[in-house]
């Protein structure tokens, strides 16, 4: 290497410092990147919910939303049974009687100072014939009388007097415990005289005056305003319910009763979930039909045509257990029943339970005066795949049976053949459609592909700082070695002068 004069060096070393401080800016850009995680935070602001975004839009327009697959329970021996011939009632299964949701958001806004969405969710439904068995006003049926036999089972521990008036009542009014009526009639309203006429002289007790599955938990007068985070560390996640972190009706309004069973943590509407989840989150579902929330439980992963690995979660096993997750469940009114919930006081009192399809899990003494009850797994249990980084719901499946609590009822001669039943009257299976094509692929390009280009970037960067950095430094060694060998040949030259 020729070396050069001192001007030359000096500009030489400036150009060496810029591109020392290059490289080193390089490698620093590279390392931050791995540490900060690009992917997520580009998804995280794809997904952000904001004023003009895609989500904002996505909220603020009616959705198309889970598929509602009905199975009602008909009654093939309703003579015998309530003749007593009959220890047992035999039910058949009927369906499926599908229903699609609509779901529009009221009032819908963007808290972004406090970090939360508030909206009130609208439902409404629509039959889709090409996914049933027949049209559900042309399918008649015989069931258990619902009202009936749940306001007879409410006044059961009434006084004497009281239950011998509405003995008198239900058979002046001709109320019978099991009815013939169609499918529709059953899901959406039939007329049934004890319910007019409560509706009639107490209408501050019963609101309604016809009584339908389906009506009573879609009712749409009470909707309760949502106020869900829209931070990215807890996105979806519900923090208040009408204003309450919790559930009034399980007892949260009393502060010595509050526990996990009546407060919001870890809840959400089922629609998505937080980003970056991991196998030990807990996670729970909520909506206002249920009258509380069900815990998921994580039982593994699975790949996906969008995603090479998905966390897979079910209904918990416990979720109708009688344990310390459900003991808001069962106070003095409510007795809890292993394998059932009691919803009644979501519902005016009415014992009406919810429970897993054909009960599920429950204990078989729940159901050994039922004939026609074929629980199973892989039938009537459930299914949620979620992708794990941006929470997105894959896809989902789970049961809710409706059922009615019949306590002691003996003071009755037409409710006794149900004394001490509990007694099914129709199952729902609620599955959540695909995910849109769009957001099937923008999930995949941000795990198949965008991976790729971020650490194609990284790699490529610290390469190019590392080569920059390594060059700089290696001018550097030789200037200072031609430096070196100037001053030495200027000493060199001194003393042969000097001699």
């Amino acid at each position: 290497m020729k070396c050069k004069t001192n001007e030359t060096t000096n500009r030489n070393s400036r150009t060496l410092f810029v591109l020392i401080a290059v490289g080193f800016t390089l490698i620093v850009i590279s390392t931050v990147s791995v540490l900060l995680d690009p992917q997520y935070r580009i998804m995280i602001y794809m997904t952000r919910i904001s004023v003009g975004s895609k989500f904002y839009g996505i909220f603020t327009r009616e959705n198309a939303g889970t598929l509602l697959q009905v199975y009602v329970f008909n009654v093939t021996n309703a003579e015998a049974f309530l003749s007593g011939e009959d220890h047992k009632l035999r039910v058949e299964e009927i369906g499926p009687f599908t229903y699609q949701e609509y779901q529009k958001n009221d009032e819908f806004e963007v808290d972004e100072e406090t970090g939360v969405m508030r909206y009130i969710p609208h439902t409404r439904t629509e039959f889709r014939r090409e996914l049933s068995i027949d049209d559900p006003t042309r399918v008649n049926i015989t069931v258990p009388n619902a009202a009936m036999l749940a306001i007879s089972s409410m006044l059961s521990s009434y006084p004497f007097w009281t239950k011998t008036g509405f003995t008198v009542l239900a058979d002046r009014l001709q109320s019978k415990p099991i009815v013939d009526i169609n499918v529709h009639s059953l899901l959406w309203g039939y007329d049934e005289p004890l319910i007019a006429l409560s509706n009639t002289l107490m209408p501050g007790w019963i609101t309604f005056s016809k009584m339908g599955i389906l009506d009573r938990l879609y009712d749409q007068s009470s909707v309760p305003m949502m106020e869900v985070s829209i931070a990215a560390q807890d996105k979806y996640k519900v923090k208040k319910i009408d204003g309450t972190a919790g559930l009034n009706v399980w007892g949260y309004d009393n502060p010595s009763k509050r526990t996990r069973c009546n407060t919001l943590v870890d809840t959400y509407e089922g629609y998505a979930y937080a980003p970056r989840l991991t196998r030990d989150d807990s996670i729970r579902l909520y909506r206002s039909s249920f009258c509380r929330m069900l815990d998921l439980s994580y039982i593994g992963t699975v790949a996906t045509d969008i995603t090479p690995e998905a966390f897979v979660y079910q209904i918990s096993n416990k979720s109708y257990s009688i344990d310390p997750s459900t003991e808001c469940l069962c106070g003095q009114i409510n007795e809890c029943i292993e394998g059932i919930s009691d919803i009644s006081p979501c519902l005016f009192g009415l014992t009406i339970a919810l429970s897993n399809a054909h009960f599920l899990y429950a204990n078989p003494k729940v159901y050994d005066r039922i004939e026609g009850i074929r629980p199973d797994k892989k039938e009537h249990g459930s299914e949620f795949i979620i992708e794990p980084k941006v929470g997105a719901v894959i896809s989902g499946r789970f049961t809710l049976q409706v059922n009615v609590i019949v306590k002691d009822v003996n003071y009755y001669y037409r409710a006794r053949p149900f004394s001490e039943m509990v007694v099914p009257l129709a199952y729902f299976k609620i599955v959540q459609p695909q995910l849109a094509e769009e957001d099937q692929n923008d999930i995949k390009m941000s795990n198949f592909l965008l991976p790729y280009v971020i650490h194609g970037v990284e790699i490529l960067l610290f390469i190019t700082g590392l080569t920059i950095l390594v060059y700089a430094l290696r001018q550097m060694c030789l200037q200072s070695h031609c430096s070196a060998v100037h001053k030495n040949k200027e000493k060199h030259n001194d003393i042969v002068h000097d001699s």
